[in-house]
């Protein structure tokens, strides 16, 4: 008998630390620019082997001084597989986006932004680049996220960047934040 407890409570808690896994991340993001354009692309981030750097092969979804970009990533992990499923929708000047012909973009992290882990993936960013003939950029930076595990209580984080950026060189684009759609690249 002793044998017998332990054992139905080991099996009742298992399917609850396999669940505990579950997640979905809610996030928006508003960037606001002086001299500069900042704008939403999604694509295929890729990461070239010879000189290391960063490009998206993709669409600019929208662009103006001003970009609202608000994303849910849902985390579904079971006990043979792990699906992530993520939608992202973005407003520039209070305008929707709209596809855009197909590019290859330079890109630049931004301040904490990690586009190592994301390479051969599905993407969707916010990208900045100083309009011609002028000095540096003023760049407002709100996040919010809320994380929500299945099993345990939320997480939030909010917070507030200013930060001046610099004119880059042509055509690069200084990414400042990055979601992944939960697809690989095509190969």
């Amino acid at each position: 008998m002793r044998l017998v407890i332990p054992a139905v409570v080991l099996a009742v808690a298992l399917p609850a630390a396999a669940g505990a896994q579950d997640s979905t991340v809610k996030s928006r993001t508003n960037i606001k620019a002086d001299d500069a354009r900042v704008m939403s692309m999604t694509g295929c981030l890729r990461q070239q082997a010879a000189d290391g750097v960063y490009a998206l092969d993709g669409t600019i979804a929208s662009s103006g001084k001003e970009l609202q970009t608000n994303s849910k990533v849902k985390t579904d992990v079971d006990k043979d597989k792990t699906t992530v499923n993520g939608k992202t929708e973005t407003k520039a000047d209070g305008r929707v986006a709209t596809s855009g012909s197909s590019s290859t973009f330079l890109l630049v992290p931004g301040n904490n932004v990690d586009l190592a882990s994301h390479v051969g993936e599905q993407v969707q960013i916010s990208a900045i680049t100083v309009n011609a003939g002028h000095g540096n950029a003023d760049v407002k930076i709100r996040e919010k996220t809320k994380v929500d595990p299945e099993h345990a209580a939320d997480s939030k984080a909010n917070s507030k960047t200013k930060l001046e950026l610099p004119r880059s060189s042509a055509g690069q684009y200084t990414v400042m934040s990055i979601t992944s759609t939960g697809q690989p690249c095509a190969r």
